[in-house]
C-alpha cells in the first residue's frame, strides 16, 4: 500500500471511522476486499474488487462492488460503479498525485452514500445478520 493509503486508513481507525479494507495480490495489480456503509446503525458489507489499470495513475482504478452488479443504474456491467460525472474530471486535475486512497474517498465513498440508502430503501439491498461463531 502506498504511504498515503496507510496514513488515511491509519487516521479513519483513530477517528473510528474506517469503512474499508483492502489487500493485493503480490504484484499489487489486483486489490479486494470488503467496504461497509452504515444506515440507520445497521453496517452494510460489501465485497470490492478492482484492477490498477495500465494506464495507472493517468486512468483511475474501475472499482467493483459485484454483488450488486445489476441493481442498480449507476453501474457497469460486473459491478463496476459509475463514476465519470464528478470523479473522473477531478482525477485529472489531480494526476499525478491521486492514488488508491482517493479513489476510495472521493469515488467510492460518496458512491456509497447515495446509492445504498436508495438500494435499501427500495429493497434491493438487505440487511445480513453477522452470525456469532
Amino acid at each position: 500500500m502506498g504511504h498515503w493509503l496507510r496514513r488515511y486508513v491509519g487516521n479513519n481507525k483513530q477517528a473510528d471511522n474506517d469503512w474499508f479494507r483492502l489487500e493485493s495480490n503480490k504484484e499489487g495489480t489486483r486489490w479486494f476486499g470488503k467496504c461497509w456503509y452504515v444506515h440507520n446503525l445497521l453496517k452494510y458489507e460489501f465485497d470490492i474488487e478492482f484492477d490498477i489499470p495500465v494506464t495507472y495513475p493517468t486512468t483511475a482504478p474501475e472499482i467493483a462492488l459485484p454483488e450488486l452488479d445489476g441493481k442498480t443504474a449507476k453501474m457497469y456491467r460486473g459491478g463496476k460503479i459509475c463514476l465519470t460525472e464528478h470523479f473522473k474530471p477531478l482525477w485529472a486535475r489531480n494526476v499525478p498525485k491521486f492514488g488508491i486512497a482517493h479513489a476510495m474517498a472521493l469515488g467510492l465513498g460518496p458512491w456509497l452514500a447515495v446509492e445504498i440508502p436508495d438500494l435499501i430503501d427500495k429493497g434491493i439491498v438487505v440487511y445480513k445478520e453477522k452470525s456469532a461463531k
